[in-house]
């Protein structure tokens, strides 16, 4: 049982670190072997969009993204840690998910194992973190971790998260229940009335009536007088991030795309003249 544990922060030691550190320790403690990196420090290019990951089955850009995606696919469990700054994670966390594209090749092999992620984000005051956890979540499950919890940290000041004791032990036992969990003897966190089932996202699309849209998942659902999202299981099902959804993703619109495109190069090509 392999769990990778990724801190998304410059600041060493700092807060993330920290929890990233403890969360591995409860882990590690329940059985799992666990490797710790820091992507903040790694070369990630962006994504061009050129879309070789699916057409030529590796990236072009030459960047340490490869060796992660590796990391990434030996690995039974997920950690990831990162600090909150303009309203949501740090931009390496965009960087990175930008890239999981290439994960969709994968689907069938990522849909024959067991695995699972925690999420950690730190920020210094709640309201300054809406989408944090959403954003996090969304990582996770693009490079195929279900979620098996997550967690709000509060800490303004490097290191201050050591003086809250229950944080830091609520912290040791969600890395102990992902090595759990992984092994089958314990489930996922239960989302609440006004959490997307799927991703636990408290955003929602209104689309009319009392029907919503998750905008991480996608799943579309009712909301209730109560404001509780009620969502079918087939709708379950059809979720963005599940490998049968990725598969259809992959193969009904990014490849069939590329026809197209050929088709109507030339003529693309004669009206991008102007621009040049």
């Amino acid at each position: 049982m392999k769990i990778l544990t990724l801190i998304a922060s410059r600041r060493s030691p700092g807060n993330s670190e920290i929890l990233a550190k403890q969360a591995s320790a409860g882990a590690e403690r329940a059985g799992a072997t666990v490797e710790i990196v820091n992507i903040a420090a790694f070369n990630i290019a962006a994504c061009e969009g050129c879309l070789a990951c699916v057409f030529r089955g590796k990236c072009r850009e030459e960047d340490q993204m490869g060796m992660l995606v590796e990391k990434l696919l030996k690995a039974d469990g997920l950690i990831v840690v990162a600090p909150i700054y303009l309203l949501s994670p740090a931009s390496i966390i965009k960087k990175v998910m930008d890239r999981a594209l290439m994960m969709s090749l994968y689907a069938d092999e990522l849909a024959e194992k067991q695995r699972g992620a925690l999420t950690i984000t730190v920020a210094g005051k709640s309201d300054w973190n809406p989408i944090g956890m959403e954003m996090m979540n969304q990582f996770a499950l693009s490079y195929g971790f279900p979620v098996y919890n997550f967690m709000e940290a509060y800490a303004p000041g490097p290191g201050e998260i050591l003086l809250q004791e229950e944080t830091m032990l609520a912290v040791d036992l969600l890395g102990e229940g992902l090595a759990l969990y992984l092994q089958g003897k314990t489930e996922a966190r239960k989302p609440a009335a006004n959490q997307c089932p799927f991703c636990y996202s408290r955003s929602v699309r209104l689309l009319g009536n009392n029907k919503i849209q998750c905008p991480f998942c996608l799943i579309e659902g009712t909301l209730d007088q109560n404001y509780q999202i009620n969502v079918s299981q087939e709708a379950l099902e059809h979720a963005f991030w599940t490998p049968a959804h990725r598969k259809r993703h992959l193969e009904d619109w990014i490849k069939a795309t590329r026809g197209r495109y050929m088709q109507n190069r030339d003529a693309i090509k004669e009206k991008l003249e102007k621009y040049n």
